[in-house]
């Protein structure tokens, strides 16, 4: 009998250790795991900021440029920014909306309130600012 519950409860640990669904990312991406989460670290959850919509033929890639600057609690002095690019897993939800401005900078208008999950890359870059990308929880106009 004492065999038989030590064999069940090594199979129950392997079964925890080795678990197979333990690395996919979270469909909600409540953590921010869907946005290529082996480069990037969640930094904060933001709620309704003004943001201003870039993207191509403009710019490469899309993009926010938020009304402040980001990290809310910076981690050294500097560590700052307004813009961040958007998470391909998130891509969709900006479909057939227009972009704010073309190539000027700063924004001059901030048309849509954003929330969402902020990431920054973490690996090697060429300077100490952040590069933040959001995965989009809810985009709305409001102009």
């Amino acid at each position: 009998m004492k065999r038989k519950m030590i064999s069940c409860a090594s199979a129950l640990f392997f079964l925890a250790v080795f678990n197979c669904k333990r690395d996919e990312p979270d469909p909600e991406c409540r953590d921010a795991s869907c946005c290529l989460p082996f480069f990037n670290a969640y930094v904060e959850y933001i709620r309704d900021e003004p943001a201003s919509l870039t993207g191509p033929p403009y710019f490469s890639n899309y993009g926010f440029q938020f009304s402040r600057k980001f990290p809310s609690r910076p981690l050294r002095k500097g560590y700052v920014t307004d813009l961040s690019d958007i998470c391909n897993k998130s891509l969709y939800k900006i479909q057939g909306l227009p972009l704010t401005h073309k190539n000027v900078f700063p924004a001059d208008s901030f048309p849509y309130r954003v929330s969402g999950k902020l990431v920054d890359w973490t690996q090697e870059k060429l300077v100490d600012l952040p590069i933040f990308t959001l995965y989009i929880d809810k985009i709305e106009k409001i102009n």
